[in-house]
């Protein structure tokens, strides 16, 4: 069935059951609109998977920095608890032999 109207001139047009119809023919706009989906598809995909391997290289560079943190703040607090030790140690040395402290326990 060819279409002689002078917008679907040389064009084939197949008229559906329910009245509604179909052009066969694939126009430029189709194809590089299409193209160009594509394209965007995968630069979409390529920099998605560039972010999250950026991300999990921050990701491994704040472990290992919190890590340091932890075992910084280990260390640090077992000093804190040996000048604790001494100090008790003098107290202890400076309050037992007094008499007037001995009395009160």
């Amino acid at each position: 069935m060819g279409n002689n109207t002078p917008w679907g001139r040389g064009r084939e047009t197949t008229i559906m059951t329910n009245g509604t119809q179909l052009n066969r023919s694939l126009s430029v706009g189709h194809i590089v609109a299409t193209v160009g989906l594509i394209i965007g598809g995968f630069t979409f995909i390529y920099d998605l998977r560039e972010s999250v391997a950026i991300q999990s290289f921050q990701l491994e560079n704040v472990e290992n920095r919190l890590e340091r943190v932890v075992a910084r703040t280990d260390d640090q607090f077992g000093e804190i608890m040996d000048h604790l030790i001494r100090l008790e140690e003098k107290l202890d040395a400076m309050v037992l032999p007094n008499p007037v402290f001995q009395k009160a326990q």
